[in-house]
Parts: structure tokens; sequence; C-alpha cells
């Protein structure tokens, strides 16, 4: 797959190599995806609301195909590249669309972004998240996995090497590897700490790689 200079997921190349690349990058992003469907299916019960936000080829749903089916669970992803959309494999409805946009989606059970949020509007953040909580139905999830700022000091330095080490030893050159990270400048932004913690909400940590961080908030008391 051809890097781009400047990172866009609206390439069609990228698309139809995204899920390879993805796994080439991020060599545990398998055990992280089957962690985010083990998490989805224990809060989707019967006729539940599942919504994955920046959905790319739809693996979430793909991978949650049997519960979504046996238990007639509606499932609505949405991404902002038309590419991605165009080679969606997952289950359920999907459409083009900016996830920020609270209205284009139903409230949900379970709402699941997955290396996603790193690609949004800083600015435009805090108050997304609280927007998703007012859309989580009584005893719902947001389920988040994101590149999160390092610490800072020697200890970031010591998790940024870890990266860069754990994508060569999974066969990417190293000349592949500076050419992402290259093309990433600008358009990935990563979260901060504080972003799960605002609002009364306090996200709890379920995955961490690095400077990479699974977060879950339950809705545990309804509206």
């Amino acid at each position: 797959m051809h890097i781009p200079t400047n990172w866009t997921f609206k390439n069609l190349d990228i698309a139809e190599n995204f899920d390879a690349h993805v796994i080439e990058q991020l060599p545990w992003d398998p055990m992280a995806t089957d962690l985010i469907c083990h998490l989805a299916r224990c809060f989707l019960q019967d006729n539940a609301v599942l919504v994955d936000l920046g959905c790319s080829t739809g693996t979430i749903t793909r991978k949650l195909a049997d519960v979504i089916e046996d238990r007639n669970i509606k499932a609505v992803s949405v991404d902002n590249s038309r590419e991605m959309i165009e080679n969606f494999q997952g289950v359920g409805e999907a459409f083009y669309g900016d996830m920020m946009s609270l209205d284009l989606y139903p409230e949900f059970d379970v709402c699941i972004l997955c290396l996603s949020l790193m690609f949004t509007e800083v600015s435009k953040r805090k108050q997304f998240i609280r927007g998703l909580a007012a859309k989580t139905k009584a005893g719902g999830v947001i389920i988040i996995l994101d590149k999160i700022e390092p610490p800072a000091g020697y200890l970031g330095t010591c998790i940024n090497r870890m990266s860069i080490k754990n994508k060569y030893e999974s066969g990417v050159e190293a000349k592949a590897i500076i050419d992402k990270e290259l093309s990433l400048c600008g358009a990935q932004r990563p979260a901060t700490e504080g972003l799960f913690d605002q609002f009364g909400l306090h996200f709890q940590q379920f995955f961490r790689v690095g400077d990479f961080v699974g977060y879950i908030w339950e809705n545990s008391e309804g509206p």
C-alpha cells in the first residue's frame, strides 16, 4: 500500500488494503478488537442498538455478526470516507457521514469508537463525548480505543520507541515506518487522559499498549 504524503482515509488504495495495514502497523490490534467485541457482546441484549463510529471496512460488526443476528441487534456504522463505505464488509447499515454529527444515528446501547477519535477535530471532542453520553441508553456503554498523548519526560520517549520497535519487529520496513509517521502529521492528534474524566463520566481503562488505551463508560443510572 502506498503511504500518501498527507494521510487520508479518503483514498481507494488505503481503503482496499486497510485491514492488513492496521495489523502490520499495530500487531496487537487483533487482541484489542477481540476484547472490544467481547465487551460489546456482554452489553448487547435482545433488540439492542449498536453504533460503530469510524467503522472503516466494518471489522467490528463483522466479528459480532452472530450476536447481531441471534439477538436481533440494530447495527449502524458510520464513516466519513466514501472509499471505506464502498469497501464495507461488516453487518447492518453503513453510511457515509461525520460521526460527530450526533443526529445522524439513533440512541444506542453500545457505541464503539475504534482508532477513530484521534482523527477528529480537537476543539469539538469534549462536547462530542458529552453528546455521546447523552445518547447512551440506561445500562449502555461507550467503548473507545485510541491513541493518547504519552507521558512527559523520558518515559514518553521509551513508549514511543516501543511503538517503533513493535512495528519493525512485525516486518514493517524502517522507511515505511518513517513515511507513515510523517504522513500522520496534522491528521492524527492523540487525545489526552483528561478527555475521559470530564462531566463526572469517569471512563475506566480496560486495555493499554504503549500510548494506545481502551476506555469504557457505562450509563448505569440512565437519564
